[in-house]
């Protein structure tokens, strides 16, 4: 990341005792966009462990986003001469990510961290609960080689998982398509983790992590997730996550509860899969360019009850062919369901800063995401997006810019492309967001 003079975020050059640096950002932890400014900043005490530090230490902080978003007419339907019809969709206010959160250490040693989120709590009628986002407790095993971390928390898995609760530091508006809450491929949150980083004498440092927890195991289940990355020298990131369901994992929510929380989908009995993948992120003078794909490989098995309840859905024929026995529910249920599920992303953007702190940053990317198992409604739990088409599939076209008058305030705009299959043709529809967002902290 390009640092100004006034960026929250410290170098990881600086003056920290060793056992204390931490070796990645927290969720909120970053002024900035990449993984190199993680020694300091919101949510990262490392700036507060002295040689005699205090027993108790600690920071109160957060940030709110307002958001606003508009899409185009969006396709609906077949009309009786085989023509398209769409539906209009209409604007939406809302406070799209509301976080209140507590870091500190105790001897600068021990960690703990508490996030509290209410997402979506701009509405009148469709307020969320404040929930518990994370909530963990951390200790050194042999410095910062190997830690333990237990409770709630962000697993490692590629650039974007453990800071998309800092909507105000890094580049675009929306995660990318693995993170948003349509796409899950697994769970964002795990229970116990390992992990470490080893620092080289060039300036690099090899990052690692290891991981279990409830995940959507079934008993006698034991998933496994991974991380390993090469961060040169605040120049470049390189990295590759691994996740294994380590036996049978079970659906999150049922059909009719909206989309997944995880990688099984609502309709199955049982599903075994793997995520894997590679991301790579490389930073200088000011530009900054990220490139990642991942790929789910599951081995499931369908409810018949389930399945057939998405009859009562708006499929399209491949659909039925590829849930039903001859395309037809009144047949039967095809039970077994091996299939892949895919997305790339790459984004680019340039930081263009002033001496008094003024940040602008226009910025594009390019999504894929392609999932054949996926339905239209998110009721059922679909998506609305790949589910709609014709062949399983989208891709998303994006610009837009950030301006920052402060590094603790964020103003920005986007525009997407939907490109998709729809009706034997190629549809295109835009939409168009705008999120302003603030960083804030109490008692520093």
């Amino acid at each position: 990341m390009h640092t100004s003079s006034t960026s929250l975020a410290q170098t990881e050059s600086s003056s920290v005792a060793p056992a204390t640096v931490e070796a990645e950002p927290e969720p909120a932890a970053e002024e900035g966009w990449g993984e190199e400014d993680s020694a300091a900043g919101w949510g990262d005490l490392s700036d507060l462990a002295e040689e005699e530090a205090p027993v108790f230490e600690a920071r109160f902080y957060g940030y709110i986003d307002s958001y606003f978003e508009q899409v185009a007419d969006t396709p609906a339907g077949v009309g009786a001469n085989g023509e398209t019809l769409y539906e209009s969709n209409p604007y939406e206010f809302d406070v799209l990510n509301l976080h209140a959160m507590v870091q500190g250490t105790i001897y600068g040693k021990y960690r703990f961290f508490l996030n509290l989120a209410a997402p979506g709590s701009g509405g009148v009628t469709g307020d969320e609960p404040i929930a518990v986002r994370n909530a963990w407790v951390e200790a050194p095993i042999l410095d910062n080689l190997l830690l333990v971390r237990a409770g709630k928390t962000y697993r490692r898995f590629g650039l974007y998982n453990e800071i998309l609760d800092a909507v105000p530091t890094f580049i675009g508006i929306e995660p990318p398509e693995l993170f948003d809450k349509d796409h899950l491929m697994l769970t964002r949150t795990t229970n116990l983790m390992l992990h470490g980083t080893h620092a080289f004498s060039n300036g690099y440092a090899l990052r690692y992590s290891v991981a279990t927890g409830n995940d959507e195991r079934a008993a006698g289940s034991f998933p496994v997730g991974a991380d390993l990355r090469l961060a040169g020298g605040g120049l470049f990131t390189l990295g590759t996550s691994f996740y294994w369901t380590g036996g049978d994992a079970t659906p999150s929510r049922d059909v009719g509860d909206g989309s997944p929380r995880g990688g099984v989908v609502n309709w199955m009995d049982r599903d075994r899969y793997v995520v894997f993948g590679g991301y790579g992120q490389i930073q200088y003078s000011g530009v900054i360019l990220q490139a990642a794909y991942w790929q789910a490989n599951h081995d499931a098995r369908r409810n018949p009850d389930s399945t057939l309840a998405l009859a009562d859905g708006d499929l399209n024929q491949r659909q039925l062919d590829r849930f039903f026995v001859n395309g037809d529910p009144m047949q039967g249920v095809q039970g077994v369901a091996e299939y892949a599920v895919q997305t790339f992303y790459a984004r680019g953007g340039y930081e263009i800063a002033t001496e008094s702190g003024f940040t602008f940053i226009p910025y594009g990317q390019v999504d894929f995401y392609k999932n054949p198992e996926t339905v239209a409604e998110k009721d059922l739990g679909g998506d609305a997006e790949a589910g709609i088409t014709d062949d399983g599939q989208f891709w998303k076209v994006t610009a837009g810019a950030v301006v920052r008058p402060v590094p603790q305030v964020a103003f920005k705009v986007d525009g997407s492309a939907h490109i998709q299959k729809y009706n034997g043709e190629t549809v295109i529809y835009p939409e168009i967001r705008l999120s302003l967002s603030y960083l804030w902290e109490l008692g520093r």
